[in-house]
């Protein structure tokens, strides 16, 4: 075999491979711009609904508040900052609504819990949660929980529930 011939060869697979190109390959690599027209869907009411205070009501929010409280116990002294923002979010949420659909009497007495709860978001969101205040503010929280188990479970609100909303 002549090398010169095998060099030549391969100088024309080259040449032809570089020549007809790899746009599908570097078509991968090139970035595409982005559609800055996605259109965002919009959704319509059908129709209004008339919502009450129900003890079912006041079960789902004292549900969601038992769930997003131990959700805060459990990110509190190692999860993420966004988490902990979140679940004591939700936990001071869901402790204002039932506290909305309670009469008088009942209401204010959840409102030492629930102003302890808005003074313990404050801390968190403010401040953080660094090693030293974690365990004041577990120690704190649990404290509330039992106190909110203790006095306002659904069972116990049953007789507690008002026709409608009250206003804040």
């Amino acid at each position: 075999m002549d090398y010169r011939r095998l060099e030549g060869l391969f100088l024309i697979f080259v040449f032809v491979l570089g020549f007809s190109g790899c746009a599908q390959l570097k078509e991968k690599f090139i970035p595409k711009p982005k559609e800055e027209d996605i259109k965002t869907q919009t959704y319509y009411q059908v129709r209004t609904y008339d919502v009450h205070p129900s003890i079912e009501l006041y079960t789902k929010r004292y549900t969601f508040w038992k769930t997003w409280h131990g959700e805060l116990l459990e990110v509190l002294s190692d999860g993420s900052h966004k988490k902990k923002i979140v679940a004591v979010e939700q936990s001071v949420s869901n402790l204002m609504d039932m506290q909305r659909m309670l009469i008088d009497g009942e209401a204010e007495k959840l409102q030492g819990p629930l102003d302890e709860m808005i003074e313990i978001e404050g801390i968190i969101k403010k401040e953080r949660v660094t090693h030293g205040n974690a365990v004041r503010l577990r120690k704190r929280l649990e404290s509330l929980h039992g106190e909110i188990r203790r006095g306002f479970t659904y069972n116990k609100m049953k007789g507690s529930i008002r026709d409608d909303f009250r206003e804040q």
